[in-house]
């Protein structure tokens, strides 16, 4: 048996999630479409997780890119499955 892990993310849930934590304040909006660009182009792994939310975090007051990090896995990133037996 074979076991894949498909991962996404939306930029709709990124945006929600930096509404309600009220993060990306310091931003221009066109800082804002460069990190939903960003979104779109790149998969969910750590390191694009770590690329996102320290984007984020250069424009946001009171939050760490760990806890930024957290954020994005717990609340933003999709899981999907695929078994081949």
């Amino acid at each position: 048996m074979k076991i894949k892990e498909y991962r996404s993310w939306s930029v709709t849930d990124v945006r929600a999630m930096c509404i309600r934590e009220n993060l990306y304040t310091e931003g221009t909006n066109e800082q804002y479409g460069a990190m939903f660009r960003m979104v779109n182009d790149l998969t969910p792994t750590v390191e694009n997780i770590y690329k996102v939310a320290k984007d984020i975090n250069s424009h946001s007051e009171f939050q760490t890119i760990e806890n930024i990090m957290c954020m994005l896995a717990n609340d933003v990133v999709r899981y999907g499955y695929e078994i081949e037996e």
